[in-house]
């Protein structure tokens, strides 16, 4: 198992650093790379560690609710005795550039931590395109310093342990902030893409808090080093399927993502170099662990159209309506313009002469209103909502 995880690794450092030209295939014309979702624990990028992707669309929003097996304990999330911890998490894009957002670690106790990352250089569209985009971010702003790599709040395998073996500083992460840099190569094949990622970072990617293997058995390549690869693999006109694989400083982890229009749903396996199954005692690392996410992103410029629309489609609504009234009260006055006239033209005197003159220009008067009222509602049916 050691051995294929380091064959990984290579090829995963390999991939994210040698300057290769265009794969054959390759879509020039929509150099973009496909969207992220969230993971785990901090805002967009693969299980747990974060790639150099901002999303191009300011204004996006990303929100996340994710549970991971720590313990022991029945399968319903809410219960006393439930198996499942939960991370929170929400992360706006702001300008193509800056990615801010905040994980809520644990509702209870209502522990958090903030993260933020910045594109510093995106991958070229043209010319030097084997550069990769690069990225640096904090995460686990404002925490506590005791907060480990799962983030667990108030469940954090310095807790487990009880007093047992704890002196000094040992269970102190010092991981508040946690500082780190990322770089990402993205390769499109056709209409699939893949990426490869490397990023060095301290605290959550580096620290075991001075617990030494009941922290970390195995796994870990270069302390502070993570790395990671990601398939998206378009699937129907608004799907993607992500399937990645990453180390993150201590683990092997494993995913994938579906993702339909604003919706993302995925499944996920951490440590996967550790013991298989949860053990029954206290036990928090070293053994591998299911996760499954669920995802949403929405639009703020999208919604604020989407009202702007809306309201424009309501208003439109009431000037329909208030074109039909007008037309139904002409057409009741031309009719009795009509009849009035009738009247006025059996009469022979001068009176009647002047009647008839005056209600033709009446009549014709209220026709030529009727036919405006009229062109502007057949103008007003035929334009889009959008449009109005």
């Amino acid at each position: 198992m050691l051995a294929l995880r380091l064959l990984a690794a290579v090829g995963l450092v390999v991939a994210s650093l040698a300057p290769l030209a265009v794969l054959p295939g390759q879509d020039s014309e929509h150099p973009a790379p496909a969207a992220y979702s969230s993971t785990l624990t901090f805002g967009t990028g693969l299980v747990t560690i974060p790639v150099a992707w901002v999303s191009p669309q300011s204004g996006d929003l990303f929100m996340a609710a994710s549970m991971r097996t720590i313990r022991q304990g029945g399968i319903r999330p809410k219960a006393g005795d439930s198996r499942w911890d939960f991370t929170e998490t929400i992360e706006a894009h702001l300008g193509g550039r800056l990615s801010l957002g905040l994980s809520l670690y644990d509702p209870g106790s209502v522990q958090m931590g903030g993260f933020a990352q910045v594109l510093v250089a995106r991958q070229p569209t043209f010319g030097s395109r084997w550069r990769p985009a690069i990225a640096v971010g904090v995460r686990n702003v404002g925490s506590s310093k005791y907060q480990d790599r799962f983030v667990t709040g108030s469940e954090r395998a310095v807790d487990v342990l009880g007093d047992a073996g704890i002196t000094g500083d040992r269970g102190t992460f010092n991981a508040s902030p946690t500082a780190y840099v990322v770089a990402t190569r993205e390769f499109r094949v056709s209409r699939s893409s893949f990426s490869a990622s490397l990023g060095y970072g301290n605290g959550l990617f580096k620290e075991d808090g001075g617990l030494g293997e009941t922290y970390s058995v195995r796994g870990t390549l270069v302390p502070g080093l993570f790395m990671g690869g990601r398939l998206a693999i378009p699937v129907g006109q608004n799907g993607q399927l992500s399937l990645m694989l990453e180390d993150d400083g201590f683990d092997l982890n494993a995913g994938a993502n579906l993702t339909f229009g604003s919706l993302s749903l995925g499944v996920f396996v951490t440590e996967l170099e550790e013991q298989k199954g949860t053990p029954s005692g206290d036990q928090l690392a070293n053994f591998t662990k299911l996760g499954v996410s669920m995802a949403y992103n929405a639009s703020l410029p999208g919604i604020i159209r989407g009202s702007a629309q809306r309201a424009r489609a309501a208003e439109a609504d009431r000037a329909l309506r208030r074109l039909e009234q007008e037309i139904a009260q002409r057409q009741i006055i031309s009719r009795q313009l009509v009849a009035d006239l009738a009247k006025a033209t059996q009469a022979a005197d001068a009176a009647a002469v002047a009647q008839r003159q005056r209600l033709v220009k009446q009549l014709e008067a209220e026709q030529a209103a009727l036919k405006a009222a009229a062109a502007r509602l057949d103008a007003l049916t035929r334009k889009p909502p959008e449009q109005q």
